[in-house]
């Protein structure tokens, strides 16, 4: 089966990503998922012929996901097309999301394709009815007026910046103390001088993202802060930031955390190691 999404929301893109990568891991440890980022990563053309036909001897079927790949890559796209009556027959599942798909390739795609969805930018009513519903599943309440001035300062097709704002109030962040995601890295306090003070655990996270990442880390710990606490606001930042792959790691890295409570602080210098451009600085 091919499972074609188009279209510039990428929350609910996502969304939807997921929920099929949740649906395989229920039915059968055993299935095979594949997965190509063109945003990420430089996926080349024989990359995508090998996860068009890849088999594998201890997984039955194969979930395949390609994002953002084919209208970047002509030839690519030309690969698809001469492969697609195989893919539609062959047992794994293709699902692919583009973005903004130029409109040949979202032609071709249709074309193909099983089911086909769009994801859609939200705008209000719309976006103020998913903020609702969203902040009730995770256990908040909010106004409308709230909801509206939440809304008015993240704009429309703002989903992952509202999430962020859930967030932070579900951490406790006060407006005054927001770190703001213009604002350069602050250099934090050392252990000694965070005895009997004060800290702005904000400052640590905006840290992990320079060249002196893993010492933040340590002094974090060192100045009695809940390092398996510290995670939920490093993973706002990486939401805040773009950086998905990051997020879904770091997702990962609290469900070890919850496990292995004592090795908390090696599971996130694991983390914040792995995070790409570091030390360079992080490309929004």
């Amino acid at each position: 089966m091919i499972y074609f999404l188009h279209g510039e929301n990428s929350y609910s893109a996502i969304k939807k990503i997921n929920e099929f990568k949740n649906a395989f891991k229920k039915k059968n440890e055993s299935f095979l998922i594949e997965e190509a980022d063109g945003e990420a990563d430089e996926i080349s053309e024989a990359q995508v012929f090998s996860m068009f036909g890849q088999g594998n001897l201890f997984a039955k079927k194969r979930l395949v996901i390609f994002k953002n790949i084919f209208s970047k890559n002509k030839t690519s796209a030309e690969l698809f097309e001469k492969n697609a009556g195989g893919l539609k027959d062959s047992q794994d599942i293709f699902v692919i999301w583009e973005r903004e798909p130029e409109k040949e390739v979202l032609a071709l795609f249709k074309k193909y394709s099983e089911k086909v969805q769009e994801v859609e930018a939200l705008k209000s009513p719309a976006l103020d009815k998913w903020l609702e519903k969203r902040s009730k599943e995770i256990g908040l309440v909010l106004g409308k007026d709230e909801r509206a001035l939440m809304i008015e300062e993240a704009g429309e097709s703002a989903e992952w910046a509202l999430e962020n704002e859930l967030e932070k109030i579900l951490l406790g962040e006060r407006p005054s103390e927001r770190v703001r995601a213009s604002e350069p890295p602050q250099r934090g306090l050392s252990a000694s001088e965070t005895k009997g003070a004060s800290i702005n655990i904000f400052s640590y996270v905006e840290r992990m993202f320079g060249p002196r990442a893993l010492l933040a880390v340590k002094e974090l710990a060192d100045s009695g802060q809940d390092v398996q606490r510290f995670i939920y606001i490093l993973l706002w930042k990486l939401k805040q930031k773009r950086m998905y792959r990051a997020y879904f790691e770091g997702i990962k890295a609290e469900s070890q955390m919850r496990r292995d409570p004592k090795n908390s602080e090696e599971i996130l210098e694991k983390l914040i190691s792995s995070l790409p451009d570091r030390q360079a600085g992080l490309k929004v």
